[in-house]
């Protein structure tokens, strides 16, 4: 099981709180990837693979479930290393609720794009574009269009990390020195560097650096907005038509253009 699909399965995951998402991912770990103990560095991947905002003080917040006579989380063998404490356990799964999927006639025009998302994940070598455009092509084939958007946006993100790192650091690095606010302090030198930065503020910084164009910028700033609107509960319908555009604009724009 996916990390998408573990969160998929749990009502009401947006309300919940830091401390217990951080519960739930230690959970998931344990169950599905057998990772009995667990990091700082695994937590922020599941924040980051959940399209989720990495906590700045998660080092201190795993440190404070870790305190005290029933804590849900108890230290590990090794230096800031933690594994699930029976108190920890007990409280996820009162909470846990698994859902069986029902079965879904997936309309033919989003059929339309797995062949498509197929071909481009046979081209790239990115191990975490493959990840998440294997996922989209999974949401896409459930009907899932918002999480299919949140995976296809996360493979577009993660090709440009890739890209800037292998070909355009430098000029990244320098365009950021310009900036007048915090991140104008960062210094990127590897992957993490890069997740540390909003990502409006990071596309902005794209284009300082002409890294992309103009028009590219304002094709990843429309699907920003996009992935915003589908990554929080609302009203607004998502229409097959809207996604199709969505993985097109990205692969077509991006994945492609800006070859690693």
């Amino acid at each position: 099981m996916t990390l998408i699909e573990f969160i998929n399965n749990i009502d009401n995951f947006a309300d919940f709180s830091r401390r217990s998402r951080i519960l739930l991912f230690a959970y998931y770990l344990r169950k599905h990837k057998g990772i009995v103990e667990f990091s700082n560095s695994h937590i922020r991947k599941c924040f980051q693979e959940s399209l989720l905002k990495i906590p700045s003080d998660l080092s201190r917040l795993l440190q404070s479930l870790a305190r005290g006579r029933n804590s849900s989380l108890i230290k590990g063998r090794r230096n800031n290393w933690y594994s699930l404490a029976m108190p920890g356990l007990q409280e996820v799964e009162a909470y846990l609720t698994v859902k069986q999927a029902p079965e879904i006639e997936v309309d033919s025009f989003l059929k339309s794009g797995i062949p498509y998302l197929e071909k481009v994940i046979s081209k790239v070598s990115s191990k975490n574009q493959q990840r998440y455009l294997a996922e989209s092509i999974a949401c896409l084939g459930v009907d899932a269009k918002r999480a299919t958007i949140l995976m296809m946006w996360a493979a577009t993100i993660a090709h440009i990390y890739d890209f800037i790192l292998a070909h355009k650091i430098k000029g990244f690095n320098t365009a950021l020195t310009r900036r007048s606010d915090r991140y104008g302090k960062l210094r990127i030198k590897a992957y993490d560097d890069l997740t540390e930065i909003p990502e409006s503020v990071f596309i902005e910084v794209c284009r300082s650096a002409k890294i992309v164009s103009n028009d590219v910028r304002k094709i990843l700033d429309e699907k920003l907005g996009i992935r915003n609107t589908c990554a929080h509960p609302s009203g607004v319908e998502v229409h097959s038509t809207k996604v199709i555009n969505f993985i097109e604009d990205l692969v077509d724009n991006v994945i492609t253009k800006y070859q690693i």
